[in-house]
């Protein structure tokens, strides 16, 4: 068999698990779907979802990409189904640690192929959306480089007010020993002077107006200075 075409035979066995999986959560088997995912990943990944949260985004992204990326954007909205499957799981059994590591992981996944993919992210209400995944992660303060990837997503989407809510809240909210190397100040003035480039119509679609955008420049001037 084509190796082609054993990668795709893969893609529709795991996604066939998807079903299984959620019934096993319904209905409170947590150990037996726990097992299952963690099979599931470790066929795709050589690796459990332990192991696979605490890998660099570049790697994961660079097995997916493996046999000249056949498939690997299936095989990448597989992984983050599975990611966040197992983090809803363990929620309900109080493992909010080990979950916000499965939705992070899932989050940055989902925003790299929403990046680097030219067509929108299919529609399955299997396959979680990044909204999803933000929603589940509202509940934790974001390190800064997750806040920088969501950043350029929502200003590439045009959803400005989503820019603006999530820049102030990483300014203001995030504790210190998560800011890391970027400055999020900067970070939301180099983002603002790029919005007020833009036509007053394009600026209002994404939610803010000129004048928004002009105070928003002022209110962030004032932390960097």
């Amino acid at each position: 068999m084509p190796k082609q075409d054993f990668l795709m035979r893969m893609i529709e066995q795991l996604r066939g698990l998807l079903p299984y999986v959620l019934d096993l959560a319904r209905s409170g088997n947590y150990a037996e779907a726990h097992a299952v995912i963690d099979q599931a990943v470790q066929q795709l990944m050589g690796i459990g979802t332990n192991g696979l949260v605490k890998l660099p985004d570049e790697t994961i992204i660079d097995r997916l990409q493996a046999d000249h990326a056949a498939a690997w954007d299936d095989k990448c909205l597989f992984l983050t189904a599975m990611l966040v499957e197992e983090a809803d799981i363990l929620v309900k059994e109080g493992e909010e640690e080990a979950a916000y590591g499965r939705y992070l992981k899932a989050l940055h996944l989902l925003l790299f192929l929403a990046q680097t993919e030219s067509e929108p992210l299919p529609a399955d209400n299997l396959i979680p959306d990044i909204d999803r995944v933000v929603d589940a992660l509202a509940d934790f303060h974001l390190p800064s480089e997750s806040c920088v990837k969501l950043l350029l997503y929502y200003e590439q989407m045009g959803d400005y007010t989503a820019v603006e809510n999530l820049l102030f809240d990483w300014l203001e909210n995030t504790p210190p020993e998560l800011v890391g190397e970027a400055n999020p100040a900067q970070t939301g003035l180099e983002i603002f002077q790029r919005l007020l480039q833009l036509p007053d119509l394009a600026l209002e679609a994404g939610g803010l107006t000129r004048e928004e955008v002009e105070l928003a420049i002022q209110d962030l001037q004032a932390f960097v200075e």
